[in-house]
């Protein structure tokens, strides 16, 4: 990558000590606290989504397992939830009730986590046995439970088992797993209600998702790091030497991983819903499911463990609707800052035919049998940077979902809605619940706002709306900058799909020849380059976009730009005007409805509609047309990365994971190209990739001294090493001696602590307690 733009990478200087006044402070809170004493409990009372053991939540009675647990953090029974319903309890975690005492304690010094059951699974000589090449034969009892760190490929031979919302019984069938230390791990349970033993069969995976730590310090750590699959405690049961990718998990302290894991729990009023949504009386309409609720709620969490449901309930079912291609689930994401199956900026609908067991950035798009059936890019994180141009977007995706029912009838629909719920999101909630019209509205808090719950039932009217409580994780290892860095990532990471089983390269993106783009030429590439949202002056577009992500957007109809029918019309700008004859204009009834009506018609529309700019004469849509795609005719493909410019032969560098056949069918069918550029994130991970796998080699070489990985540190000061300006590179944890090889790194540069820093060059940071009496100066 090449460009005169430069970002700084910080190099920690020495740390300071800690002070003795600071110390005894830090002693002091956790001498206090109780987690740093006998506030600790078992977590053999967590269940799974299929579970209905009692929750950790106030309105249910616990039995406390771990003899020195406070008497009064226990649970109270349902005779007191009147007065104790708007309080939780957090027991499995063995913490108080709040988290912001915790939170405020010195750094430095660390704090006591708790002790954790996970698996109740003891392996002995009749249960447990290892095969060869790693694969584990496993006997549940009635009642065990599994928790396995790592990935791997689960079988079910005898029995059933259920896991993340699916009921596996004995088949054929294998499915893949993903369970990192990133997120809840998921739980394999063999139900006490049945009365035979379930066998399982693990086997080992690996997809090269593990190779992806050297190039970021936040894939690292995120799986098994033992050699064998059991640890430290079974060491006597014969194991095979064989490095496994997967360790099966007893308790935190057995662990070798230095995060906090611990297993998916779905409170009872959870189990209670997914149990009631997946029964499907015959001759009724297939329900339309929408899931809402304040951000870091649950709601990615719920509607994947519902998706599940809905799909798989039995292991033949999943095999059988492979082979028919049966109804399967069509999900709605139209959350573009957290999608399931898609890169960040990306509004789509999907039909799903396999269940889902691992994160988000583990399919930054579907796997072997789900598809996209049509996506749309708003290139932002958030709908408010333009709401008319995300509804419009959604409606179109509900349109697809209705052609859908017409070929695959009986499909029910998820809609996943983003968590902002105030002021216009509540707008945009209340909009999605008039044209969608969903059989069930699930909100996901019990604490509202009450305001936002009022108004879901006066325009819900007489749909159900059912109010869950959320679920929160208090140990988060990556926050949602740093998941969304991951998801972008994983997807241009991504190998070219033989098998269609998703697979990851290890090496830098510095290491692939990059697309070449004419786009000045007759039978250039690309129509021109349209930017949402700010508008920057020709002069100013290269700088832009070069070392940025854009989406890749195909016109379908030349429709879909607004002002191309006129201009077509009066043949001002026959030079643009038809890159290719097969297209024109449709009629004027659109029949999207008056908000899109009024979204895609500018009142005015500039002349000439596409100008180049000064230097590089790339053909770009002219700012002051403050315009965007109309979704109708047009769909999103992906996202690229511009690499460089090549300003003598006017072609742009840029690297995509979208796959050479698709491009190829588009170039024939002569659909046109527009690269859109908005507010998607910087990608410093992009421009760190080479210097860090640099980095690891020679942390390698000399023997483990070097560069530190440690997933505790979640402070934002300047000693960590950053990207300046990118916000998604704080909080990693990630620190490296100086000396190491930072020369020609394109956008990075090296600084030793604040030094080559200017006044004022510091992040800002706004402080939400402005104006309060004990904040004014005296």
């Amino acid at each position: 990558m090449s460009s005169s733009k430069r970002r700084k990478l910080e190099v920690p200087s020495k740390s300071p000590q800690l002070s003795a006044f600071a110390a005894r402070k830090a002693l002091q809170s956790t001498e206090s606290s109780p987690r740093g004493q006998n506030g600790q409990s078992e977590d053999s009372q967590a269940n799974d989504s299929n579970d209905n053991t009692p929750s950790i939540r106030n309105d249910t009675l616990v039995q406390a397992q771990s003899r020195d647990l406070d008497e009064s953090v226990l649970l109270k029974s349902k005779q007191s939830e009147a007065t104790t319903s708007n309080e939780e309890i957090e027991i499995e975690t063995g913490q108080s009730s709040s988290s912001i005492e915790s939170r405020a304690e010195s750094r430095e010094v660390p704090v006591e986590r708790p002790v954790t059951t996970l698996s109740s699974f003891r392996p002995s000589k009749s249960s447990f046995k290892e095969l060869e090449g790693g694969t584990l034969r496993i006997k549940l009892a009635p009642g065990e439970r599994l928790v396995v760190l790592g990935q791997y490929e689960l079988s079910v031979r005898k029995g059933q088992v259920t896991l993340m919302g699916c009921i596996l019984q004995a088949s054929k069938a294998s499915y893949p797993v993903f369970a990192l230390s990133s997120h809840s791990l998921p739980v394999i349970r063999c139900s006490a209600t049945e009365i035979d033993d379930a066998e399982i069969v693990l086997c080992q995976y690996k997809s090269g998702l593990e190779t992806l730590g050297a190039l970021s310090p936040l894939f690292a750590n995120l799986g098994n790091q033992n050699l064998t699959s059991l640890g430290a405690p079974f060491k006597d049961l014969p194991q095979n030497s064989t490095i496994s990718s997967f360790q099966i998990l007893f308790s935190s302290p057995d662990s070798s991983q230095r995060t906090y894991v611990q297993p998916i729990i779905s409170a009872p009023e959870w189990n209670a819903v997914l149990a009631k949504s997946s029964i499907r009386p015959v001759d009724t309409k297939p329900p339309v499911i929408m899931i809402c609720g304040p951000k870091s709620s649950g709601k990615s969490t719920f509607a994947k463990l519902l998706t599940n449901k809905l799909l798989l309930s039995r292991a033949d079912a999943f095999e059988t609707a492979i082979q028919e291609k049966q109804t399967g689930v069509a999900l709605l994401d139209i959350d573009p800052g957290q999608p399931e199956y898609s890169p960040p900026g990306q509004l789509a609908l999907l039909h799903i035919h396999e269940p889902n067991f691992g994160p988000p950035f583990v399919h930054p798009v579907p796997g072997t049998n789900s598809r996209i059936i049509h996506s749309h890019s708003i290139a932002a994180l958030s709908p408010s940077m333009d709401t008319k141009h995300y509804m419009a977007c959604a409606w179109n995706l509900i349109s697809h979902y209705q052609n859908l029912q017409l070929t695959v009838p009986g499909c029910p629909l998820i809609i996943n809605t983003p968590g902002w719920v105030l002021g216009t999101g509540l707008e945009i909630l209340v909009e999605l619940v008039t044209r969608a019209k969903p059989s069930s509205i699930i909100y996901m808090s019990l604490d509202g706002p009450p305001e936002v719950v009022s108004s879901l039932k006066d325009v819900a009217k007489l749909t159900p709306i059912t109010i869950v409580p959320s679920q929160l994780s208090e140990y988060t290892t990556r926050t949602a900058a740093h998941l969304r860095t991951m998801q972008y990532l994983s997807y241009f990471h991504l190998n070219s799909p033989s098998s269609g089983i998703l697979s990851w390269f290890g090496q830098p993106l510095t290491s692939i020849p990059p697309w070449e783009i004419s786009y000045s030429s007759e039978n250039a590439g690309i129509l021109g380059v349209m930017c949402y949202g700010e508008q920057p002056p020709p002069e100013l577009l290269v700088d832009t976009i070069n070392g940025s992500l854009v989406a890749v957007v195909v016109i379908d109809d030349m429709a879909a730009i607004p002002g191309w029918s006129e201009t077509r019309q009066d043949g001002t700008e026959d030079q643009h005007a038809e890159p290719n004859k097969q297209w024109s204009p449709l009629a004027e009834d659109s029949g999207m409805g008056e908000l899109e009506e009024d979204s895609f018609r500018p009142r005015q529309i500039h002349r000439p509609l596409i100008v180049s700019t000064p230097k590089e004469a790339i053909p770009y849509f002219n700012p002051a047309n403050p315009i965007t795609i109309n979704p109708q005719y047009s769909h999103s493909i992906g996202l690229a990365l511009v690499r460089g410019i090549d300003v003598t032969r006017r072609r742009l560098q840029v690297l995509t994971p979208i796959s050479p056949n698709v491009i190829q069918d588009i170039n024939e069918a002569g659909k046109p190209i527009i690269l859109v550029s908005g507010k998607l994130d910087t990608p410093g991970w992009a421009y760190t990739e080479e210097l860090l796998l640099k980095t690891n080699r020679e942390r390698a070489d000399d023997d483990n001294d070097g560069m530190i990985l440690d997933d505790d540190d979640e402070d934002e000061d300047e000693d960590e090493m950053k990207i300046e300006g990118t916000d998604t590179q704080k909080n990693t944890g990630y620190q490296s001696r100086p000396g190491y090889n930072f020369e020609n790194v394109p956008w990075v540069e090296q600084l030793d602590g604040s030094g080559g820093r200017g006044i004022g060059s510091r992040v800002w940071r706004v402080r939400r307690d402005l104006g309060k009496q004990g904040d004014r100066a005296e």
